[in-house]
């Protein structure tokens, strides 16, 4: 299960998973080799899913689907090595995948890379490599699957942009600046969409992610937001699963060209 801690004093009920929530669904995940989207693809296979996730590292994917598949008691996830950023790969793990299950219910794009460096000496090539994976590669997603959701009358496409489009943080140029596109693609995009075709985005604040573990001073950049955001504690990967969750159901079907920030009120929209 996508696992949610809770804040001091908070004391909510129990979170129930229904395990048939998206029996059925076809629903295609890209960076499931760790953190949000790992997170995500688990809550999907429990709640029911043919989960096809797509990431760069064939070997996490490998491990992750074993994980799963042995947690669910059934082949419910697929994978598919896939560079975002390349639209030849994306053109080809989608149609493999409509090849394989005939369709594509949802589709959730977490893949995404953070370099950081000050505006003055970020290099152009890390520019373009940030641009390609966060930005085009939600373009190419999205024009690739929207036509078999359109001949289905129906779809969730959902992309993950970020609160520090909100509120920048130093170093953070090339990323805020993909993640604002997002924004304007999902909006865009949503017009274009057609009948029972949702696009909206979702924008995490700070996640305790193994990416962003990875980077000097994180406990101190946590100990900043954490004191800036309304609910006091880190934000988690299920904390995103979760609100992927409802964006990408039946229910969800009145929103579109939307942005949900998921930031424990960091900033607002």
């Amino acid at each position: 299960m996508a696992e949610l801690q809770h804040e001091k004093g908070a004391c909510p009920p129990p979170i129930k998973i229904y395990p048939d929530k998206f029996a059925h669904h076809v629903v295609v995940i890209t960076g499931s080799g760790s953190g949000i989207g790992e997170a995500t693809a688990r809550l999907f296979a429990q709640q029911g899913a043919q989960v096809v996730m797509l990431d760069i590292d064939e070997e996490k994917l490998r491990t992750i689907q074993a994980s799963i598949i042995e947690t669910a008691g059934h082949p419910a996830t697929d994978i598919h090595i896939c560079d975002v950023g390349d639209e030849q790969s994306v053109s080809t793990a989608v149609a493999e995948t409509v090849r394989k299950f005939g369709k594509i219910d949802v589709l959730i794009n977490v893949a995404g890379i953070y370099p950081l460096h000050p505006l003055l000496a970020f290099p152009t090539d890390e520019y373009r490599r940030t641009r390609s994976t966060n930005l085009d590669g939600s373009f190419y997603l999205t024009r690739a699957v929207l036509p078999y959701m359109q001949k289905a009358a129906y779809g969730r496409i959902i992309h993950t942009s970020s609160a520090t489009f909100a509120g920048p943080l130093p170093g953070m140029t090339a990323y805020v600046a993909s993640k604002a596109g997002i924004v304007g693609l999902v909006r865009a995009a949503s017009i274009e969409a057609g009948p029972g075709v949702t696009i909206n985005a979702v924008l995490p604040g700070l996640v305790e992610t193994p990416g962003v573990l990875r980077h000097e001073g994180a406990s101190e950049l946590f100990d900043t937001v954490v004191a800036k955001q309304v609910v006091k504690r880190r934000g988690q990967p299920g904390d995103i699963a979760h609100t992927f969750s409802f964006i990408a159901s039946p229910e969800a079907a009145f929103y579109t060209g939307q942005t949900f920030n998921c930031s424990g009120g960091v900033n607002f929209n």
